[in-house]
């Protein structure tokens, strides 16, 4: 599928381009990305906070944004509130994956965010690459239960 680059910003559309055709792992890519705030041209507002990120981003893993994008020509509006009713750390797990395919560490995830996140990935449509999220959200409880159970046998 070729975008537009009227819709993206046209100096990130160039490199990712660029990064296609060169060594670059796509994994060192996104990182990049993720750190630049120059790269990052949408603002999902919410009632806290605003997150930024690249439209090309949103629009590879989102059908959501995809078809926003997309289907607007004359909007050049560079902001959306969100709706999602994610927690701020849902959000921020979100965030996360969608440059990165994975979880922080450090994330505790608890049953409520597995049960936003579920909702999130309908809401925002989202393109569950290997691994997705959601299977990720309970691998990751799944381990630190195990890891809770074992601590407090040890401790007995």
């Amino acid at each position: 599928m070729i975008y537009s680059n009227r819709i993206i910003n046209p100096k990130l559309y160039s490199e990712i381009k660029e990064i296609i055709n060169s060594n670059e792992k796509i994994e060192e890519t996104m990182k990049r990305i993720y750190l630049n705030e120059n790269e990052k041209d949408f603002i999902i507002e919410r009632k806290e906070k605003q997150y930024k990120f690249p439209k090309l981003i949103l629009i590879m893993r989102s059908e959501l944004y995809r078809g926003m994008f997309l289907s607007v020509t004359e909007d050049k509006s560079n902001k959306v509130t969100d709706y999602s009713e994610l927690s701020n750390k849902s959000f921020q797990i979100f965030e996360y994956w969608i440059y990165s395919n994975q979880i922080k560490n450090e994330i505790q995830i608890t049953q409520q965010i597995i049960d936003e996140l579920e909702t999130g990935i309908d809401y925002f449509q989202l393109n569950q690459t290997n691994p997705n999220l959601f299977d990720l959200l309970i691998k990751k409880f799944n381990n630190q239960n195990l890891n809770q159970n074992q601590n407090l046998k040890l401790k007995n």
